[in-house]
């Protein structure tokens, strides 16, 4: 049923870069579980370093093909060679209400990167909200080019990984330290000496 879906990425996604996708994710989730176990103030910005990571990397996705098909004007090149991502760009599904959608990529990165920056319970559920809905459009993107395109775009599916692992990581964000305050604790201080009675 799936195997016409199969051969298009197989052919327009090679063996290395989809290795590179699964050590891109597998260390995003490293650093997920690191955080989740790690806990407290300093677990969280363990979690936010990530997703800041993760959400400027996707920026510089967006940002390639937004210079190559906005600026420049000139197809953007799958990384790994093949056609894919030529094919992807002539569609009629790469704008949406007249914007291409690298930009609304760059919004939406963007966006969470601010959410990302900012602390307390109002940044959690906006970074969770945010990739939740990225994560939920990169689903419907990736259908389309499997199904009706039928041709696989190497820095969308690269897009994709990307915000999967924002979902993942501002989810242990929002599990874990949603109602624990808006700021990091100021470090303790030292205790201070008792005075000696006898000087």
């Amino acid at each position: 049923m799936l195997e016409d879906q199969r051969f298009i990425i197989s052919k327009d996604i090679p063996i290395e870069i989809g290795i590179l996708f699964i050590v891109v994710a597998m260390i995003a989730a490293g650093f997920a579980i690191w955080g989740v176990r790690t806990g407290g103030a300093r677990g969280e910005r363990i979690l936010r370093a990530t997703s800041g990571v993760l959400a400027g990397l996707g920026l510089v996705v967006a940002g390639y093909i937004a210079y190559k098909t906005q600026i420049a004007n000139e197809p953007f090149q799958c990384a790994g060679g093949g056609g894919g991502c030529a094919t992807v760009e002539k569609s009629k599904y790469a704008n949406f209400l007249g914007v291409h959608m690298s930009i609304w990529g760059l919004i939406g990165y963007t966006t969470i990167m601010a959410a990302t920056i900012w602390k307390g319970d109002n940044a959690r559920l906006a970074a969770f909200g945010l990739s939740l809905f990225g994560f939920a459009v990169s689903l419907v993107l990736r259908y389309l080019e499997l199904w009706q395109i039928h041709a696989a775009c190497q820095w969308c599916w690269a897009s994709a990984v990307l915000m999967t692992m924002l979902l993942v990581v501002n989810s242990c964000r929002l599990i874990g330290h949603y109602g624990t305050g808006d700021s990091d604790p100021e470090p303790a201080l030292a205790d201070e000496p008792e005075p000696n009675p006898a000087s």
